[in-house]
């Protein structure tokens, strides 16, 4: 009010204007009154003119002294030949010859017990000359106590900052560490005086909401730190959103604090605006933790410091991901140098999210992939590589149906092989309604597969797999279809079919002098078929047995006289036949499974059934 109203002198100008950081207005200001040897507080000594002059010409067209060079990156940088860290020699000269001027003022007032009461705007020439000087910060000035000038958390912060930038005494940027404190070693060490105590308030001395002063910013920390998600934790939003909090935090470069404290506690949106925040401060080059000039710093302070951005991006995604898996992706794309990290994030994002077409396209006629998402910010090597090692995750994580899928689309048909035989394997020979109906999943998965990527005119499966040398695992395919199709009849008891079936397959020896040979074949099968190879041979004897016992029945009646006899007899000898037969390939199937040597492939008593089976049959 006074200011609009006129009142209050130059002083009350100049120090708004500096409050402002704009020195250009000031400047404009002081030219508009003369200046005077005097000390008289209408008047304004040489020495403040000077070095608002030249601090003006540091401002040059910004807005403020602290403004864009730039603007907006409208022009080039152009690194000036001073600033306001790295003050010229004329410039440092001018503030000590203000500092001198503010401490005779502050002597004589205090001889004099305290200002007249005709000088009611006096301590905003005190003001002036503090910041101008750099004495001492106005926010802890004994003179200015009583002047109600800092009476918000921005004003403090302000006068904070404003006073530490002025410690710069000139010094080289590497003179932060010189034994005599030159460059910005006292700035430094004012920033973090600063971060220290706005640390160690804590949120209740800026937040309004009582409700929420035990919430503690470094907890969010720490909870990153564990590996845990951010967003709306706390007991609720906070009246500002965090930022009551994070604004002082921020001034004073305890940039993980802050970060993690608005994705605490201001809920969804803070964890938004935590994200986007440390993403842009990333960019620009800085570094996402608490600035201290401890150099022994807790390692697993500085370790939870590290992770903070990554754990806030990977949190926002999270959030995107059940309505745009792509949008979701893009998110963490944005983490491209944190590699391992991104890795482990996307394979997350494919596998809570099922979105395989979105993410990664489908598989086109001619067996290649077609473009989705992840083709956007990945050649299609690496997204073949995270598909592969998503599938990994799966099967590691008890899913095998989803790491099917996505060897299928990262074009491993070698790998994809090997998991649908093995599956197909173990669930050969269900015991159990749970392991009958994952054999059933598997049978219809390999069955669709074969439909569509091994379907006629289609080889770029067989290309693949001769190209890696795993055409066997083609062929082990094959044969397991085929036993799971030999086993579903053994359980619809339909012995002939599936006798004639494996007869085909040309597993078991049907001569003497096969035995050899099938005795190579069989350790030249993959390891799949070879565990479960006692459950074959076993429920081949059982057909064998169910067939002879079905044959023999037949053969039961004889009818008398004549042709009928002669007929029967031929029937009979048809029959007798057929069942010497059988015993033969039980008897060789019995040494088959000795030479094998069952007992240690499957459970002890394997051996002992089948050659039960096979006395059952003399």
């Amino acid at each position: 009010g006074d200011v609009a109203e006129g009142r209050g002198g130059v002083w009350l100008k100049l120090f708004y204007c500096l409050r402002c950081g704009d020195l250009v207005a000031a400047n404009s200001i002081l030219q508009q009154f003369g200046t005077a040897a005097s000390e008289d507080t209408s008047h304004v000594d040489q020495s403040v003119s000077n070095i608002v002059s030249q601090l003006a010409q540091l401002q040059q067209t910004r807005e403020t002294i602290f403004g864009d060079g730039t603007h907006g990156n409208a022009r080039p940088a152009r690194p000036p030949a001073s600033s306001l860290l790295h003050p010229t020699q004329p410039m440092l000269h001018a503030r000590r010859t203000v500092s001198d001027l503010y401490q005779r003022t502050n002597t004589r007032s205090s001889h004099s017990g305290g200002s007249p009461a005709e000088e009611p705007f006096h301590h905003y020439r005190t003001a002036c000359l503090a910041m101008l000087g750099g004495a001492e910060s106005i926010s802890e000035a004994p003179a200015l106590a009583s002047s109600g000038l800092v009476k918000t958390v921005e004003d403090y912060l302000y006068a904070t900052l404003w006073h530490a930038i002025c410690l710069a005494d000139g010094g080289p940027v590497g003179g932060m560490g010189s034994a005599g404190g030159g460059g910005l070693r006292k700035v430094s060490s004012a920033v973090a005086r600063l971060g220290v105590l706005v640390d160690r308030w804590g949120p209740s001395h800026f937040e309004r909401d009582d409700a929420r002063a035990g919430v503690g910013a470094s907890d969010a920390v720490a909870h990153a730190a564990r590996g845990g998600t951010l967003g709306g934790h706390g007991e609720g939003p906070s009246p500002s959103g965090g930022w009551a909090y994070a604004l002082p935090l921020l001034a004073s470069q305890r940039y993980a604090t802050a970060l993690a404290y608005v994705a605490e506690a201001g809920g969804g949106l803070g964890l938004l605006q935590a994200a986007h925040l440390g993403v842009v401060m990333d960019v620009a080059g800085l570094s996402i933790g608490d600035f201290s000039l401890e150099g022994g710093a807790d390692a697993g302070r500085a370790e939870s410091q590290r992770r903070l951005l990554p754990v806030l991006v990977a949190s926002y995604s999270a959030s995107l991901q059940g309505v745009d898996a792509g949008a979701a992706l893009k998110y963490l794309v944005l983490l491209s140098d944190k590699g391992k990290f991104v890795k482990e994030q996307v394979q997350r994002l494919l596998l809570e999210t099922h979105q395989f077409t979105t993410l990664a396209g489908t598989i086109q006629p001619d067996g290649s992939r077609s473009l989705a998402a992840l083709d956007a910010y990945f050649s299609k090597k690496r997204v073949s590589a995270l598909l592969v090692d998503a599938a990994h995750h799966a099967m590691r994580a008890g899913k095998p149906a989803d790491a099917a899928e996505l060897l299928v689309l990262s074009g491993r048909f070698g790998a994809l092989f090997e998991l649908m035989n093995r599956e197909l394997a173990s669930y050969l020979n269900a015991a159990t309604p749970e392991d009958f109906e994952k054999r059933q999943f598997w049978f219809r998965a390999a069955s669709q597969f074969h439909a569509i990527h091994l379907a006629t005119g289609r080889t770029y499966v067989q290309t693949a797999l001769d190209d890696d040398g795993n055409l066997s695992l083609g062929n082990t395919f094959q044969l397991l279809m085929n036993l799971v199709v030999f086993f579903d009849r053994c359980r619809e008891q339909q012995w002939e079919g599936a006798w004639v079936l494996m007869d085909n397959l040309q597993l078991l020896p049907k001569t003497e002098s096969e035995m050899t040979v099938r005795l190579e074949a069989f350790r030249a099968l993959d390891n799949c078929v070879r565990r479960v190879f006692h459950h074959v041979v076993l429920s081949a004897m059982e057909a064998l047995c169910h067939l002879f016992r079905t044959t023999k029945q037949s053969g039961g009646g004889a009818v008398a006289g004549g042709a009928a006899s002669n007929i029967n007899l031929n029937q009979q000898n048809a029959i007798d036949q057929r069942l010497d037969e059988f015993r033969t390939r039980a008897r060789l199937l019995v040494t088959f499974a000795r030479l094998l040597n069952l007992p240690s492939l499957g459970d002890g008593d394997t051996y002992v059934r089948i050659s039960q089976l096979e006395k059952n049959m003399m």
